[in-house]
């Protein structure tokens, strides 16, 4: 009896044992590997995994050579399965600058804006902003829900027939502005939802075009010289005839009064002959 006592002392002391080893154990786990849901929320530096965010980045950068940077980000672009929403590509003397709006899912929203950067040169400013949208696709379900259970009890009352006919119209009516009611709600969840599905990048994207500016002012050959100054004589010969023909009453009143004067001054030679 004794043995058997000994022995089951040394049996709950091991099994003691045991447990604590292993509560140890999973405490170490828990430091070194944490669990699935925290491991989830990490991956995303602007989002805790759970919100519904609408995630934007505004970025304007210089590039070395506006060419081979647009190759580059047009490659990044279909490697992450994104698309250009817009794009404008304008000069201004000695700036070649365009701007890109362009449409990402969540998940490759980081990758695909750190590898854009990379083309960069010098960064004149760099702003992601995330809004949380968690409240409105809470507002929208629960009003979406409830009309749908409003729609119900319409359509059991038309189904039972109680009531008058103007009465059941009238149902019929209501069941019919309610269904507007909630396609448009409908309409507002999946509008929400592809916000939240894709992200939003604006880029501003330029260059500095020394050598552009180089060629405009230095481009001034002889030939282009006798080009402007015909153009120019053209143009004051244009006015000279524009102004004449403002002013042809006078001449004619001019011309008309010398002839009279000269006509006069001959007839009185004339006679003094």
């Amino acid at each position: 009896m004794k043995i058997f006592f000994v022995g089951l002392m040394a049996t709950a002391l091991l099994s003691c044992g045991q447990k604590k080893v292993a509560e140890l154990q999973e405490s170490a786990d828990s430091l070194t590997n944490p669990n699935q849901e925290l491991v989830a929320a990490s991956k995303d530096l602007y989002s805790d995994g759970r919100s519904k965010m609408i995630k934007t980045a505004e970025c304007r950068f210089q590039v070395a050579e506006m060419k081979k940077s647009k190759e580059a980000i047009v490659f990044s672009i279909k490697k992450y399965s994104a698309f250009i929403e817009s794009s404008n590509l304008e000069f201004q003397n000695p700036m070649l600058e365009e701007h890109l709006t362009i449409r990402v899912l969540n998940d490759y929203f980081e990758d695909l804006l750190n590898e854009i950067t990379t083309q960069a040169i010098y960064v004149n400013y760099q702003k992601v902003t995330s809004d949380d949208v968690s409240k409105e696709f809470v507002d929208l379900e629960s009003r979406l829900k409830t009309k749908r259970e409003v729609q119900k009890r319409y359509e059991e009352i038309l189904r039972q027939k109680s009531g008058t006919i103007e009465e059941l119209l009238k149902t019929e009516k209501q069941i019919g502005e309610l269904q507007e009611e909630i396609e448009a709600t409908v309409s507002q969840i999946n509008f929400l939802s592809e916000k939240v599905r894709y992200s939003t990048l604006k880029l501003e994207i330029y260059q500095i075009a020394e050598g552009q500016v180089a060629k405009v002012t230095t481009d001034s050959g002889l030939p282009k010289k006798f080009s402007k100054a015909f153009a120019s004589g053209l143009a004051g010969l244009t006015d000279v005839l524009v102004a004449i023909t403002y002013l042809w009453p006078f001449i004619i009143i001019g011309f008309t009064s010398w002839f009279f004067i000269w006509q006069r001054r001959k007839g009185r030679m004339k006679e003094s002959v």
